[in-house]
């Protein structure tokens, strides 16, 4: 896609809504309180991201993307006004705050794990400054990305802790911006159940880059070391088995299904995003843990194909995207045995996939990916 074509205006927040729903009917003012707050305040995001219909932050033209990415750090001061006063600029020493470290740090490892895994050139292929803003108001529960850059809350120290903390977080979020630059899918219903689930994928992925960690030995949890110490869970999210993530009397239960059986009917959260997006979560554990080594090679290859191949409506349902990751595996590897783990995955969450197209109707080039090695 075109950078300069329309985008979706879509706000996109880490924390899902049912989760700060539960805590701000708390009884505990301590808890309700900042829930309530981050509610409104994300209610606001909306609704500024929908009076923007193109990215504002574009990359310098006439030249090749660098290979270094360009990052700059903010410090909001617990304020609403963004980005807020900067604080660290690439290539500048390290802060003496440690969020402000930590976010820098993380753009760092995703644009790495981008360049490095799939020759991709930051958000936008095309060298996109990557901007980041912490310590965005008080007590704020969330993280977000907002069209045109990252913002991190601190966390009410009750629930949640500092949103820097989680490497996969920031990935998370930044994937939104590189769905916005390539299949755009819309968010909502399964096709927004889509974005949420591509940016936890790639979120997973760029962790597991980053440590080195093969797809046996990841946790494949969203958010671990996010919830607060006395908080019944591990995380936010589990891709290996959805649903267990926690199972808190602040934060209700994980709501989340790994197959079809369990999908969700819901008008909430833009038709239940953060919930059905467990059921392609579920899908590409199981085809990254049936391939095994390391999950960014094959299993990750095939999911970048078909999210930036151009094949995909902005309105794709699950079974259009399976469809999508059958066709670029077959595409890239034949009828080998990542095409028939794509397969099985999905058959094991209940999504059919459909006929693969001929070579004619894929934009992928068969051939092996070129071997990236973990970032340090």
């Amino acid at each position: 896609m075109d950078a300069s074509t329309d985008l979706t205006p879509v706000f996109c927040s880490i924390v899902p809504p049912h989760v700060l729903d539960k805590l701000a009917r708390s009884e505990d003012a301590a808890l309700s309180g900042p829930a309530r707050r981050t509610l409104e305040h994300d209610s606001l995001q909306r609704t500024r991201r929908r009076l923007t219909t193109v990215i504002g932050a574009t990359a310098v033209t006439g030249a090749a993307a660098s290979d270094q990415p360009q990052r700059t750090i903010h410090d909001a001061k617990h304020q609403d006004a963004l980005p807020g006063r900067r604080v660290r600029a690439e290539g500048a020493k390290p802060s003496k705050d440690a969020s402000v470290n930590r976010a820098y740090d993380a753009l760092g490892a995703t644009f790495e794990t981008y360049l490095k895994a799939y020759g991709r050139h930051s958000i936008d292929d095309a060298g996109l400054p990557l901007v980041a803003s912490v310590h965005y108001l008080q007590d704020y529960n969330n993280a977000f990305w907002n069209g045109q850059q990252m913002v991190f809350g601190d966390g009410d120290g009750r629930i949640f802790l500092d949103f820097t903390l989680p490497l996969d977080v920031i990935g998370h979020e930044l994937t939104h911006g590189v769905t916005q630059y390539t299949a755009n899918l819309d968010y909502f219903g399964q096709s927004g159940a889509l974005n949420e689930s591509v940016s936890d994928v790639f979120g997973s992925l760029i962790k597991q880059f980053t440590l080195g960690q093969s797809a046996e030995a990841a946790d494949w949890l969203i958010g671990a070391g996010l919830l607060a110490p006395g908080v019944n869970g591990h995380a936010l999210r589990s891709m290996k088995e959805p649903g267990t993530a926690y199972d808190d009397p602040q934060l209700g239960k994980d709501p989340q299904p790994g197959t079809m059986d369990g999908y969700v009917q819901t008008s909430r959260d833009n038709g239940g995003v953060h919930i059905n997006s467990g059921i392609p979560n579920h899908a590409f554990y199981l085809l990254a843990a049936e391939l095994g080594g390391n999950a960014w090679e094959h299993a990750g290859q095939i999911w970048y194909d078909t999210l930036t191949g151009g094949k995909l409506s902005a309105q794709a349902q699950f079974a259009d995207f399976a469809t999508a990751t059958a066709a670029a595996a077959h595409s890239r590897y034949g009828d080998g045995v990542q095409y028939q783990a794509v397969l099985k995955a999905w058959s094991q969450v209940g999504v059919p996939v459909g006929p693969t197209p001929s070579p004619a109707e894929v934009p992928h080039q068969q051939g092996e990916p070129q071997a990236a090695e973990p970032a340090n």
